[in-house]
């Protein structure tokens, strides 16, 4: 047996908390895009930083392809189990709830927020706010999109996924695990092919973006994930893969982070731009390899601490944004240095953040709002030699089958 199959009834408590690390790692992330000299984010900082610029930077490479990594791991070992069908109407349950609420509760938050930090820092007068938050709700853009893209990328590839389950007719798993033997059996020819298609990739790139600059790179940040997806779906597949990927020791890690160091690197010709393209992905993969084997072990059992950062994750991840647009806001207000700022801005998201978690956990309708989960009931207090069946707490991350 070489795929991850005979794992089937345990919990992969090392992969749990990889997912939620990079999750709950959305926190530092944009709370340092506000002093990024590369984004003007929805709430910016006339104060910059190049070092967070940097650690922003870096967070970005590695973060969401290891997410998506872990979302393709997680939905092949599902869709193994559960079937196309099945499988799909859970996820469709599961992912859309939390986006259809999010979307109606959390992003007008964020639209009307944002239009305050614009005249807070005197991008606009105040007395034009209310015309301005009036016009940005009644218009779709990417602000109603905001955080929440991850969610409408992972349905569409869930959608993918399962559609391609159904045309192999429930052998997708099989036919991955070959095409990873093909390639080990084929490392001269798969390699050539995985240039061929990163040149091509490269060259529609700079065709989308020069069509159309802010959009074209929303197009292409949206879908550039699908790789990371898909890897997740072999590395479930194939045993040999998945240790592989918990192979890679802190020399790798510095080796990931030179190749994603170097994808930064403006191009100036195809060539170039085709070898960013394979250093930013080889690179991340080996971030979130040495990520990996530290989750497996040190991570790998059972841990109460562990589980409750694992339930929390999702929530976290909803409402730290629109916690760090009003800390971001408020600190437009003040005038430290730009690292302090941050300090205080993540710590304090981070902490706001669990509190939201904590209080949603506590409703069954807020927990099927924004996780998209059915609280069952607590079980009554029985004797131990007493059995009732049925009757257990079900909270189950959003993620998960």
């Amino acid at each position: 047996m070489t795929s991850m199959q005979g794992e089937k009834t345990k919990r992969l408590h090392h992969w749990d908390f990889s997912r939620a690390l990079y999750l709950v790692l959305g926190i530092p992330f944009h709370a340092a895009v506000i002093y990024s000299l590369n984004h003007e984010w929805s709430v910016s900082s006339p104060d910059k930083s190049q070092v967070l610029t940097w650690f922003a930077e870096f967070l970005h490479t590695f973060r969401m392809p290891g997410f998506f990594l872990l979302a393709g791991l997680f939905s092949m070992m599902l869709l193994d189990r559960q079937g196309a069908l099945a499988w799909l109407k859970t996820r469709l349950f599961r992912l859309g709830l939390p986006l259809l609420f999010a979307t109606l509760l959390i992003v007008p938050f964020q639209i009307s927020v944002q239009q305050v930090a614009l005249a807070v820092n005197g991008t606009v007068p105040a007395s034009d706010l209310p015309g301005l938050i009036g016009a940005q709700l009644s218009r779709f853009g990417e602000p109603w999109i905001a955080h929440l893209w991850f969610l409408w990328v992972l349905i569409a590839y869930c959608i993918g996924l399962a559609i391609l389950q159904a045309l192999s007719r429930g052998t997708l798993r099989a036919r991955l695990e070959a095409f990873v033997d093909w390639v080990a059996d084929n490392r001269i020819l798969s390699l050539a092919a995985f240039a061929a298609i990163c040149a091509l990739a490269a060259h529609v790139q700079s065709i989308v973006v020069a069509a159309s600059p802010y959009y074209g790179n929303a197009v292409i940040n949206y879908n550039l994930y699908v790789t990371y997806f898909g890897f997740g779906a072999l590395v479930y597949s194939s045993r040999t893969l998945n240790d592989l990927l918990l192979r890679p020791g802190p020399a790798a890690a510095v080796a990931g982070v030179a190749l994603v160091t170097l994808s930064q690197i403006p191009h100036t010709d195809l060539l170039m731009h085709t070898l960013k393209v394979i250093a930013a992905i080889f690179g991340a993969l080996l971030i979130v390899g040495f990520i990996s084997s530290l989750a497996h072990r040190h991570f790998g059992q059972s841990n109460a601490r562990v589980r409750k950062l694992v339930d929390a994750s999702f929530t976290i991840y909803l409402f730290h944004h629109p916690v760090i647009y009003v800390l971001g806001t408020l600190f437009l207000l003040v005038d430290l240095p730009p690292v302090v700022e941050f300090a205080v801005i993540a710590v304090s998201a981070g902490f706001m953040s669990y509190a939201i978690h904590l209080a949603v956990s506590r409703s069954a309708i807020a927990t099927l709002m924004f996780n998209g989960v059915r609280m069952k009931r607590q079980p009554s207090r029985t004797p131990p030699s007493v059995a009732v069946p049925g009757e257990t707490l079900a909270r189950t991350s959003a993620f998960r089958g």
